[in-house]
């Protein structure tokens, strides 16, 4: 092999995704299967329809389910750690806007260990107070660090202005909320744990790792999710925040937007990767390179349960806050009424096959692809249209796209500087 002469490039075929099988666990619940990989590895996922929308005050979901790795009544913090640690073992609990994401990583060999492990966490936490006290200061300081930082400010601010300070999605946690949380508001919430929920298991998947699961899940009387809510959505004014202390201005302009059952996601998802989702985007080449008013740029639409939104985000000298504007407002109504080049248009479209494919580059990777996909109610089939969109869309339909769902005057931008 010669390693001067690089080898040809071939364009990226229609590929075959891996499949998952959708199996009846026990009589109420049912489990994604995705088997693949090669080595004895488990990622058993349960996803708990528990968020913004289903809890009685904002951020208790997160305490509740914090709260989990705290203590049972057979085993303290301490040794649920270490026990996990002992089998190789890895747990993330994750509460988000709409769901608590609970990943347990192990090895086939020692998934029973683990999983009855998970179980109990489950059903017979204890809730300690002092464990809880000290979540409770972690959390309140976390919160603190977040907003003396403009860019995680800006966007925590800028979803209230989009949805109101009293929608589930606008409201924010603030320092005081967060200390005012008592363990008994988090006691009062403890049969959300039980909630009926989504799950996933990726890897070397066989009878023996479903048999141990439906052994543990059939027990259980699970509840059925409490349903989200109908919430009026109170848009705020665009607006701009002084920091005292501040060199910088984080930026946050968007709107709300389409959601991945419309017609037009996949056409809309390339014309924003060219406008901003990615390093040789529009958006970083003016802003960044040509006028070096900031290290980075970036756009993206963001899907909710209930929901989805588009944003453009940055940081920039407070003294340049103006201008960036201006050429953001410029290059999308450029894009708007200028058809890209070829050129351009092909290199990003071969971009997004090269990202496309990597989503599924390890177990792991398809599994957090097509969980996201089973949660929105969709299948692989929303994966293939996509793709054949990547084929088959002309670079005029981006400047379409801008058009159509992206009117500089129905912006909402908020300034924290």
């Amino acid at each position: 092999m010669d390693r001067t002469i690089a080898p040809a490039a071939e364009a990226i075929a229609r590929p075959n995704l891996p499949s998952t099988n959708k199996v009846s666990l026990t009589k109420d619940l049912d489990i994604h299967i995705l088997n693949q990989g090669k080595q004895e590895v488990i990622l058993f996922e349960m996803v708990i329809p528990v968020g913004r929308y289903q809890e009685p005050a904002p951020g208790l979901a997160y305490y509740l389910f914090k709260m989990l790795t705290e203590g049972t009544s057979k085993r303290s913090s301490e040794e649920i750690a270490s026990t996990f640690d002992y089998y190789g073992s890895h747990l993330e609990v994750t509460p988000t806007l709409d769901h608590v994401s609970i990943k347990l990583y192990a090895l086939n060999r020692f998934f029973p260990e683990v999983l009855e492990l998970l179980m109990e966490m489950l059903t017979d936490s204890v809730f300690p107070e002092s464990e809880f006290e000290i979540l409770q200061d972690i959390r309140t300081q976390q919160i603190h660090q977040q907003e003396a930082r403009n860019n995680v400010f800006a966007s925590l601010k800028f979803r209230e202005l989009l949805f109101g300070d009293q929608h589930p999605y606008g409201r924010r946690v603030t320092p005081d909320l967060a200390q005012q949380t008592s363990l008994q508001e988090v006691v009062g919430f403890k049969k959300a744990l039980l909630t009926k929920p989504v799950l996933f298991v990726t890897g070397r998947v066989t009878d023996q790792e479903l048999t141990l699961i439906r052994k543990q899940f059939e027990s259980i009387d699970f509840q059925l999710p409490t349903s989200s809510q109908s919430t009026a959505i109170v848009q705020g004014e665009s607006q701009r925040i002084d920091k005292d202390g501040s060199t910088q201005a984080s930026i946050r302009l968007g709107k709300h937007s389409i959601n991945r059952q419309h017609p037009d996601i996949h056409k809309f998802k390339i014309a924003n990767e060219l406008l901003g989702g990615f390093f040789g985007s529009r958006l970083m080449k003016n802003i960044r390179e040509e006028k070096g008013l900031t290290y980075g740029i970036h756009s993206s639409n963001l899907h909710l349960q209930n929901a989805s939104y588009w944003y453009i985000g940055s940081e920039v000298l407070q003294e340049k806050t103006d201008l960036a504007l201006s050429e953001i407002t410029k290059e999308v109504q450029r894009l708007s009424n200028e058809t890209p080049s070829e050129v351009e248009f092909n290199m990003v479209t071969n971009y997004m096959k090269g990202k496309f494919l990597g989503s599924f580059d390890s177990p792991f990777s398809s599994h957090n692809t097509i969980k996201s996909l089973a949660l929105d109610g969709l299948d692989e089939g929303y994966l293939y249209q996509y793709y054949d969109t990547l084929q088959s869309m002309k670079a005029v339909e981006v400047s379409e796209m801008i058009s159509k769902h992206l009117n500089p005057e129905s912006f909402t931008t908020l300034i924290v500087s």
